[in-house]
């Protein structure tokens, strides 16, 4: 024969799972209602085993929260065992128990309680008796709306005691269905952490929190979860008040990741919001209308080479920015020489290069000085029988020494740029004579001028 749970209680648990909505919200106390069916040993009555003894259960629960996970509880229930026929083996039953919850899990939380008590039997064939009761229940509960629950357990129970004409030791078992309706505790910030546990009890409305009661801040900006509209901001950037993160550019690169803010409007920038010169014409790609622009060339502010005279070799890469309209030049921007004249006049072998200078106490040609010598690599091109000496000379100041390799230095720079031009190395010869050839006193401005020099010596 099955034992049956009395309809009753079938009824009470669909009726719970129906109506119950699964929101948490931990009570601080809470008070219910049991009801199950009880399933007493047949060492209450001395039946034999095959007698059937199950009743309707009945009973009041309360608790109070004493940590998260822990409460103390207390329940009152009362049973009537029959065997249907023989009413005068009916026994009633009413026990008190005391004991922990401890609770397991957030929202559908299990739950395991052991408690100590103490019964009080009544019995219609025999005297009453009182007896210690121990107890351990296992479940589970449910929160249905706010602080709320649902709870199903299931409980095993052992009288203790007796002797003589009373029953000894003996086991009892319950199925309990139950609702408690709980108070919730003090929540002043309403984040559903109640005010005893919560760390942070400020929180802004809207703000997802750890199991503290202390918001999170998932991506670092300074803006709390739940209230970030922008949760996956990365690591340093600058948001507004809304989590978001901002670009005050406009060029694709976060605020306070950006290294260069202040990028001009549609300027193409790199991973650290920089913007990109590819020609290095000064002009940034994105804005730059000549992105080929090249090397050494003179750009407008659209990114493009210049050509002020009009002869097809950008500034910044002309040496003769000031050709006349229409003249042929080569690829320096030069007028070609069609036939160039010879260097030396009939009966002469030394030719000063007026207009060849360098910087001061150095080798290095000013750049006025290549025109000159364009016009000379030409002319030695032209006359490719020629072979000639660069001679370089200083003046008296500084010492001699230092003025016999300075003048040294100069030669071969000016050997050096005709060789670059063209002309074939084997032709020429540098060699320094220092102070020791004036042209004129040393003792004046323009005497001095006129021995810092650079002279060709024709050498056949």
């Amino acid at each position: 024969m099955k034992r049956q749970v009395p309809a009753g209680v079938s009824t009470f648990l669909v009726l719970l799972l129906t109506s119950a909505s699964w929101a948490q919200q931990a009570p601080q106390r809470e008070f219910g209602l049991l009801l199950g069916a009880g399933f007493p040993s047949r060492e209450l009555t001395g039946l034999p085993q095959t007698v059937e003894r199950e009743s309707l259960l009945l009973g009041l629960r309360g608790a109070m929260e004493l940590k998260p996970n822990l409460q103390l509880f207390a329940d009152l229930t009362g049973a009537r065992y029959n065997e249907g026929a023989i009413k005068s083996l009916d026994t009633n039953e009413y026990a008190l128990r005391v004991g922990p919850e401890l609770i397991f899990g957030r929202r559908a939380q299990f739950f395991v309680a052991p408690a100590l008590g103490w019964a009080y039997f009544d019995p219609n064939k025999g005297d009453s008796f009182n007896r210690g009761i121990a107890s351990l229940g296992i479940g589970q509960r449910f929160f249905t709306r706010g602080s709320d629950s649902f709870r199903w357990e299931i409980r095993g129970e052992r009288v203790m005691g007796g002797g003589g004409s009373q029953p000894k030791d003996f086991t009892n078992a319950a199925l309990l269905l139950g609702y408690s309706f709980g108070v919730a505790p003090r929540d002043i910030d309403g984040d559903g952490v109640s005010d005893k546990r919560d760390r942070c009890p400020e929180t802004p409305i809207g703000a997802i929190v750890d199991p503290d009661g202390c918001p999170r801040d998932s991506d670092g900006d300074g803006v709390w979860d739940g209230m970030d509209r922008c949760p996956n901001t990365p690591r340093g950037a600058t948001v507004d008040a809304s989590g978001c993160p901002k670009d005050s550019d406009g060029d694709g690169v976060w605020d306070g990741i950006d290294r260069c803010p202040s990028t001009p409007k549609g300027a193409m920038v790199d991973i650290t919001g920089c913007p990109k010169d590819s020609d290095g014409d000064g002009v940034w790609d994105g804005i730059d209308r000549c992105p080929d622009t090249p090397k050494g060339a003179t750009a407008d502010a659209a990114g493009c080479p210049k050509d002020s005279d009009g002869d097809g070799v950008w500034d910044g890469i002309d040496r003769c920015p000031d050709t006349p309209r229409g003249a042929k030049v080569n690829a320096t921007g030069c007028t070609e020489v069609a036939q160039a004249p010879a260097l030396f006049e009939p009966g002469k072998k030394t030719l000063v290069l007026e207009g060849v200078n360098f910087e001061s106490d150095s080798a290095v040609l000013l750049p006025s000085s290549l025109v000159v010598l364009d016009r000379v690599a030409a002319s030695l091109k032209a006359w490719p029988d020629v072979q000639v000496e660069v001679a370089g000379h200083t003046d008296s100041t500084n010492t001699t020494v230092h003025n016999q390799k300075l003048s040294g230095r100069r030669a071969d720079s000016v050997r050096n740029y005709l060789i670059g031009q063209g002309v074939a190395a084997s032709r020429l010869v540098a060699k320094g004579y220092g102070e020791g050839i004036p042209v004129a006193d040393n003792k004046t401005k323009e005497g001095r001028k006129l021995n810092r020099r650079v002279e060709l010596r024709k050498l056949n």
